[in-house]
């Protein structure tokens, strides 16, 4: 049959629009529905597929993919009700309809697909919670009828590898518990536990876990694990490094059992075994450890906090055994075990050794037999520590010293001048609400040996002690140091910063005592050196901050007497009675009735104890003292004689004694005073004006004198003698010696008659020395000197 040429040119053009149809608009339409996603309600048509009752699913966009079929992308579970609360979030699904379903118009589901797919999931309630971020999740879950069977699942869910497979039985009648309220503290350990994964890294590959689960959705406390296991080569964090992590366990009838937890490290390892009934709460388990605790205790403890301040040069054994409930509205729990270091150090501190066993119960826990030894001494304890109630026993010979960094700086500062050659040994019993020394009530006793604080050292000393309100009293004090003995008691207040002494009675060394209490004050009495140990009694307080607080009165008689150094010589004083008082910055220091050179001394004293104003100021009364003992010790003649009587009030800074000012008298009775050197050339002078009077008939001297620019400066010397008299002025320069004297004579008397018209002539002038005084008339006059020579020019 021929056909009309018209009608085959019009076959022929459809034939080619149908090839260019079917070859072109085909991959455009698939590419259409790949991108733009497929229309006319199949995405809500599938997200009430997926949807149950108690689980709704969103779809962002539904696609048709040539090779993966039908993918949902930006896929949102959340708990259907008024919260929503979201569930979990997947960028991509695949999904594979029951195609008969689908030629009754109805859309079912058969197969879920997840190929290298994302999650991000959340760890707990709230919008805020933390969230566990799920990559290259490859899964296949088959629908079979009235369960779910999750044939593959494996997702890499914060740098854990997790392989799972399983079945879920009535999926669609699973109804969510009730929405939990946030918790803030829960939150918070979540964070940084994932924290710590996110810094953790896995050179020998990641973390694997393995489980095998069935759970029938309607019941979930049906969940059953068969086996679940989880391994690790190696993981490295900042603050800790352990070689391998192994884990085996099962969960089914509500039961989580674990045989075999395993931790290892360079050092050591934990292990541990434990099953718990989440039923019923029954705990048990049991661990083994000698871990190298040092990274889980920084962890712990933070930076700072005590517990990262151990330190364990080997890891410490740990054994324990662990039964109760959990859960529940009381929980309880109990635990027994042990704790053995071989070796470890706390803050300086180094012990061996260190140990105890304990057993704890509902946050009560009693550690028994307390041990450890360190390099001085053992401490051996029992610790009970309950909420609001921590209580200790001690017995320690531990020197106290060692323990100074876990002390207040102000006990510290003592503790570190102490020096303990024999050990002490303290007993303790302390009670306390919390670990505050202001809240610590307790008592004990105290035995040391030689010890010594600020270089003052005593032989023994025992005391009672109690403590309360940040005080520490020690009661019934008995100190010696060879043949001195010390008692009282005295309290160390932290509270009020001070040092309180009550009936102090003692034979020690007064400035080995009062170095115990307060260097400041030893110090103003370190010169005063006795010859043998005073009766000292002390009442009083010393504050350890501000001086200003200061009282306390010190009384001391010393039957031995004491030296004291004035001037470059030592003066020794017999049998002396003092009293000193301690008033603010100042030592106010009294002695009465001192016995000196054959006569008595008093001494009037005050002393600055201020560092920015160390100055004294001090009162001598000497009351007829062997003129002769005293010149021989200062000028090293003894042919004075006499007696010597007068006072001396002078002030000075702390040395700088040769700057002192003051003024003061004196009276020279009985004496030769022609004896004194400087005195010895008018015996000749008197001599050649009055035949046959001698030296010695100048029995009597006195004059007030002013100190200052380093001299003694005198306008009144008086001396007297059997037919004339001397009356003087000027300075002695008591550093060097220097003289700048006149005298004149006056004779009495029918010779004093004669004399008179040419009495200026009588006068005289010394500019020498000490030593050598050089006397010259002012006037020279004709006078005949021993030896022939004749005097003037």
């Amino acid at each position: 049959m021929r056909v009309h040429p018209v009608v085959y040119h019009l076959f022929k053009t459809a034939i080619r629009l149908g090839l260019v149809a079917i070859f072109a608009g085909i991959p455009i339409g698939l590419y259409a529905l790949r991108t733009f996603g497929i229309g006319f309600g199949a995405r809500e048509a599938l997200e009430e597929a997926l949807s149950s009752p108690a689980i709704q699913v969103r779809i962002g966009q539904v696609m048709l993919d040539p090779f993966s079929g039908l993918v949902a992308r930006e896929v949102a579970v959340s708990e259907t009700g008024t919260t929503e609360r979201l569930l979990a979030k997947i960028n991509r699904l695949s999904i594979s309809l029951n195609l008969s379903e689908l030629m009754e118009r109805r859309i079912a589901v058969d197969t879920l697909l997840l190929v290298r797919a994302e999650a991000s999931i959340p760890a707990g309630p709230g919008d805020d919670a933390p969230r566990l971020e799920a990559r290259e999740i490859n899964a296949s879950l088959v629908v079979l009828g009235d369960r779910l069977r999750l044939s593959q699942f494996e997702a890499l869910v914060e740098g854990i590898r997790i392989r799972v497979t399983g079945e879920i039985l009535n999926p669609f009648d699973f109804q969510p518990g009730p929405e939990a309220e946030p918790d803030a503290a829960r939150t918070a350990w979540i964070e940084k536990l994932l924290t710590a994964l996110r810094e953790t890294a896995f050179p020998n590959g990641g973390p694997l876990l393995r489980a095998e689960f069935e759970i029938d959705a309607a019941r979930p406390e049906s969940l059953e694990v068969a086996r679940f296991e989880l391994s690790c080569a190696q993981a490295a964090h900042p603050r800790l490094e352990l070689e391998s992590i192994d884990i085996q366990g099962s969960f089914a009838n509500g039961s989580l059992r674990i045989p075999m937890l395993r931790i290892r490290d360079a050092k050591g390892q934990l292990q541990t075994s434990a099953e718990w009934n989440t039923t019923t709460g029954d705990l048990r388990a049991s661990l083994l450890s000698n871990l190298d605790p040092q990274p889980f205790l920084g962890l712990l403890g933070g930076d700072g906090g005590a517990l990262s301040k151990l330190v364990f040069s080997q890891p410490p054994e740990i054994n324990a055994d662990l039964q109760g409930t959990l859960g529940g509205a009381s929980p309880a729990l109990s635990a027994t075990g042990g704790v053995l270091a071989p070796e470890l150090e706390f803050q300086g501190v180094r012990f061996v050794d260190a140990g105890f066993d304990f057993s704890w119960r509902n946050g009560l826990l009693y550690a028994r037999e307390v041990r450890a030894s360190a390099e001085r001494g053992e401490l051996q304890a029992k610790l009970w520590i309950a909420p609001d109630d921590l209580r200790l026993q001690a017995h320690s010979t531990i020197p106290p010293s060692d323990f100074a960094e876990f002390v207040d700086p102000n006990t510290r500062e003592f503790l570190v001048n102490m020096e303990f050659e024999d050990l002490p040994e303290i007993d303790i019993s302390l009670r306390a609400p919390r670990l505050d020394f202001a809240e610590i009530t307790g008592n004990g006793s105290l035995k040391v040996g030689r010890t010594a604080c600020r270089g003052a050292w005593i032989d023994s000393g025992t005391a009672e002690i109690s403590i309360a309100d940040r005080c520490v009293t020690y009661k019934n004090l008995a100190i010696a140091t060879g043949k001195g003995r010390g008692t009282g008691s005295f309290d160390y207040d932290v509270g009020k910063q001070e040092v309180r002494l009550r009936n102090i009675v003692s034979t020690l060394v007064p400035v080995d005592v009062l170095m115990w209490i307060d260097p400041r004050i030893a110090e103003t009495i370190r010169p005063y050196r006795f010859r043998s140990a005073p009766d000292v009694r002390v009442e009083g307080k010393v504050h350890m901050k501000d001086p200003l607080k200061n009282n306390l009165a010190i009384k001391i008689d010393a039957p031995g007497g004491l030296n004291y150094n004035l001037l470059g010589k030592t003066l020794a004083f017999g049998k002396t009675r003092a009293a000193v008082d301690v008033v603010a910055n100042k030592v106010d220091a009294t002695v009465t009735n001192a016995e000196f050179k054959d006569g008595t001394v008093g001494v009037k004293a005050v002393v600055s104890i201020d560092p920015r104003n160390p100055t004294f100021r001090t009162d001598v009364t000497l009351n007829r003292v062997n003129f002769a003992k005293l010149t021989n010790l200062y000028f090293d003649y003894d042919d004075s004689k006499g007696l010597i009587s007068g006072r001396y009030g002078f002030q000075a800074r702390m040395g700088a004694e040769e700057e002192m000012t003051g003024s003061g008298s004196l009276r020279i009775e009985d004496g030769n005073v022609f004896a004194i050197p400087v005195m010895g050339p008018f015996s000749a002078i008197l001599g050649g004006i009055l035949p046959g009077v001698v030296y010695n008939t100048a029995r009597l001297a006195t004059a007030d004198f002013t100190v200052a620019n380093r001299k003694i400066t005198t306008k009144n010397i008086e001396i007297a003698g059997r037919g004339f008299s001397m009356f003087g002025n000027g300075d002695i320069y008591f550093l060097t010696g220097r003289l700048d004297l006149s005298m004149r004579i006056n004779v009495q008397g029918i010779p004093g008659l004669v004399f008179f018209p040419v009495s200026k002539l009588l006068e005289y002038h010394s500019e020498g020395t000490i030593a050598d005084p050089r006397w010259r008339p002012k006037i020279i006059p004709k006078i005949p000197l021993p030896g022939g020579k004749r005097g003037g020019g």
